[in-house]
């Protein structure tokens, strides 16, 4: 299904009249999920409203709305209430927490800002009403612009509250895919320990193993897994200065921007070098990393 997204956005945009879809709708026991029917999900929205558990929230996003690294169409119709949840939440734990779980689901969606319906949706039986879907989605999209909105305000509490750079790192996956930045967000969850990197190289097609140095700044591509093989034969890895770009100008300096602004330490510090140059430590031709970390 094809439309025009922008477009329906923009009619509905001004007033947020789109509402959620109720929870006493029937609609939701035609929704799919990883094992079927989610009928299940509308009540365990209403007990995270009541009282935010760790037993409910887990069950609810890790059992329905993502499973095996796959979102389903019943997610997006429950991120709409995980949005509001998040903007009328007192506890900054609580707003952090749905703020970043949102963000690895939003990271998933592959046809965000696409312009076209989820693909999701053509997997109903049966199928629902285009209109019913549109209208869903539409909703969900201004669920994740408002998410987006709270970037700020996340980025202070976990910069004052201290989170480890591990957590960071999941926000700052949160505010690209909110941002529509979907890969720079895949990158950031895939290497979420920011321990160990892969690349593959454009001319030989090998795989490169890519690490932090240990003693010294900077990072070192080996064509080995340096866990069985030992770390002869590296290839040290030039940096770049992405700290002169613009924000504004590629995904990559808003990221540069945002963990400046959260101050990821480990982020600040790997960035030049996953933006730098290396000879291939197997057949010795020269590559620049980032674009060969987005495959993987």
């Amino acid at each position: 299904m094809d439309v025009d997204i922008t477009a329906l956005c923009r009619q509905f945009d001004s007033k947020r009249r789109l509402s959620m879809l109720d929870l006493s709708s029937p609609v939701w026991k035609e929704l799919h999920g990883p094992f079927g029917s989610s009928e299940a999900v509308p009540g365990l929205l209403q007990q995270l409203q009541e009282d935010y558990t760790t037993e409910v929230k887990n069950e609810l996003y890790w059992e329905h709305l993502f499973h095996q690294d796959s979102i389903y169409s019943i997610t997006y119709a429950a991120l709409p209430y995980l949005a509001q949840l998040a903007r009328q939440s007192d506890d900054p734990e609580v707003k952090m927490d749905i703020y970043a779980t949102c963000g690895i689901l939003v990271a998933n969606q592959l046809t965000v800002h696409s312009g076209n319906l989820p693909a999701e949706f053509a997997h109903q039986n049966p199928l629902l009403a285009e209109e019913l879907v549109q209208e869903i989605y539409t909703t969900y999209l201004t669920a994740v612009e408002q998410l987006g909105m709270l970037s700020e305000e996340i980025f202070r509490y976990a910069e004052g509250a201290q989170k480890d750079d591990q957590e960071k790192r999941y926000i700052l996956a949160a505010d690209a895919a909110y941002r529509g930045d979907q890969a720079v967000a895949g990158i950031l969850l895939t290497y979420s320990e920011g321990d160990e990197y892969n690349a593959a190289c454009p001319s030989c097609y090998e795989e490169m193993y890519i690490w932090p140095n240990e003693n010294s700044p900077g990072m070192t591509a080996y064509s080995d897994d340096p866990v069985f093989n030992g770390k002869e034969n590296g290839q040290a890895i030039t940096p770049s200065e992405i700290g002169s770009v613009r924000p504004e100008d590629s995904p990559l300096a808003r990221l540069w921007q945002a963990a400046h602004t959260i101050k990821n330490v480990q982020l600040l510090e790997q960035l030049p070098y996953l933006c730098g140059h290396v000879n291939c430590p197997a057949c010795g031709e020269q590559l620049e990393i980032w674009p060969e970390l987005f495959p993987l």
